[in-house]
């Protein structure tokens, strides 16, 4: 369920975004749990590098956080795991 605040904050965002920007966005928004950079690129069907400038432009906005790190059995790192804010 989608409550109004968060309705009227995304209205309020969303004229700052770009198109690239909000697909990124829209893509972390629908995941409840949050996304890696890399689940979103293979979401979207862009490359990785497409998306880590798009993550870090939402976050420069305040848009989307990434406090949360999870091990990344592909690459064997640790990567950060981006929530809507």
């Amino acid at each position: 369920m989608i409550r109004q605040t968060q309705v009227e904050s995304y209205e309020k965002l969303q004229p700052d975004l770009s198109r690239r920007q909000t697909e990124v966005y829209d893509c972390l928004k629908s995941s409840r749990n949050g996304l890696t950079n890399r689940t979103v690129a293979k979401l979207l069907g862009w490359d990785i590098n497409r998306v880590t400038g798009r993550m870090n432009e939402l976050a420069a906005k305040d848009a989307v956080t990434g406090d949360t790190t999870v091990f990344d059995s592909q690459t064997q790192r640790t990567v950060t795991l981006w929530k809507v804010t």
